[in-house]
């Protein structure tokens, strides 16, 4: 029943105010409009997502800085590096090897048809921390990356350009000009997936010493550490554990005179999405301000616009204010009918924006977005209806619009209730 007159009541002041009541809406949905594009930009960096499901008890050691007094080196790390320095530890569930960056290579079918496609190599243990879709098949194993197999596993967009079927397993790609026997094809992953996302996988081999003017060139290559812990409460002590690890790896090289420099790895999911380049650790604070700052303007300025409509409308309703406080009503009740109303209002443009946010980020995917790589991306950048509508999006609009409802027409809403009845009722309507 009261639901019924908080709507009546709305409809009769769009009608009688339609051009204040329609303002409002568009406000409301403008504002959360933005802030939730830069919600969903920043969510798919970081939340939990296939085949990334498991990013809330992932860690990553992405580089290898190294360095003395005169000169100092970095890198990714090699396959080398990762198994001597975490190939014991005790406290993580899985350590996978997977390359840092993927490389556009040109592939051809068993038939001699050529495409170019993103490669990225990987031991076996990546298959058990990323959570991808195999459509026919199955991912290589243990053997297969110890005896150097030439084995594949492709993704279904190419599998249907090579071979118009993804039902292929057991028959040869081409890459490089070597035969790759194909183990499996998985569901297409978007390239916003940071160390996921490939259309070709293949087997990790040991690519140590690249650079040949520094010492200790076994360390460095193209790979980055993940670790995954059993529960999201293990983190810490999986950080712990490989911190120490890098301690004693620097107390093992020392008399050499170098040290591996500012090792703040491993980082978390959040970290590791702003981490730039190897020697760059993330800047987080900077991370925290700037977005914090950006929540604050999108709210802000639409809810001090929209506060004054507020404040206007309940000045046409000071009479029927009054009257309501002659005949018992409370300044509380008043205070919450009026939150009551414009909430619905603010939940209307919620809406209203939440829908025209997934369809900005949908359509302008190519704007708003940067792939992580060094080089093109061969593959189209596209976002995935996981990546667009999750309940945490939801969830996070439904907050914005009880922020923006409480400073829009909080202030309004208390004045109206400590209106004299007396002199409200007096009060001509304009």
């Amino acid at each position: 029943m009261a639901m019924r007159k908080i709507f009546q009541q709305i409809i009769y002041d769009l009608r009688t105010q339609p051009v204040i009541g329609i303002v409002s809406v568009i406000g409301t949905a403008l504002a959360i409009l933005l802030v939730m594009m830069s919600t969903i930009v920043y969510e798919i960096d970081y939340a939990p997502m296939a085949p990334e499901s498991n990013r809330d008890r992932l860690l990553y050691d992405p580089a290898f800085y190294i360095g003395n007094d005169e000169s100092s080196i970095c890198s990714s790390l090699s396959l080398h590096a990762i198994r001597k320095l975490y190939g014991g530890m005790k406290t993580p569930q899985v350590v996978a090897a997977v390359s840092r960056y993927f490389e556009p290579v040109d592939v051809a079918s068993d038939n001699g048809k050529p495409v170019i496609v993103d490669l990225r190599r990987s031991d076996a243990e990546m298959w058990k921390v990323f959570d991808h879709t195999f459509l026919t098949g199955s991912p290589y194993t243990a053997a297969d990356v110890a005896e150097g197999a030439d084995v594949a596993v492709i993704d279904e967009s190419t599998a249907r350009n090579l071979f118009s079927s993804t039902d292929v397993v057991g028959r040869t790609v081409m890459v490089r000009g070597k035969a790759h026997r194909i183990r499996g094809v998985i569901r297409d992953v978007s390239p916003l997936m940071r160390l996921s996302y490939a259309q070709i996988w293949l087997p990790a081999v040991n690519d140590a010493g690249r650079f040949r003017d520094n010492r200790h060139t076994e360390m460095f290559g193209g790979y980055a550490a993940v670790f995954m812990g059993e529960t999201p409460a293990s983190l810490p002590a999986i950080r712990e554990e490989a911190r120490g690890i890098n301690e004693d790896y620097n107390r093992e090289i020392r008399h050499t005179g170098y040290q591996r420099i500012d090792c703040e790895a491993p980082h978390t999911q959040l970290a590791f999405s702003q981490v730039a380049g190897a020697n760059n650790p993330p800047d987080m604070t900077s991370y925290y301000i700037t977005r914090g700052l950006l929540m604050a303007i999108f709210l802000l300025v639409p809810a001090i616009n929209l506060s004054s409509m507020t404040q206007s409308r309940l000045r046409r309703r000071c009479h029927e204010i009054g009257v309501r406080r002659a005949f018992g009503a409370t300044r509380r009740g008043i205070l919450l009918s009026i939150l009551r109303e414009n909430l619905v209002v603010t939940l209307a443009g919620g809406i209203i924006g939440l829908i025209l946010s997934l369809a900005g980020v949908w359509l302008f995917a190519d704007t708003l977005f940067e792939v992580d790589t060094w080089q093109g991306v061969s593959s189209a950048l596209r976002v995935t209806g996981e990546m667009l509508f999750r309940w945490s999006t939801f969830g996070w609009a439904l907050l914005f619009c009880l922020i923006l409802n409480l400073l829009s027409a909080g202030i309004p809403a208390w004045r109206a209730s400590r209106l004299n009845p007396v002199e409200a009722i007096n009060q001509v309507e304009d």
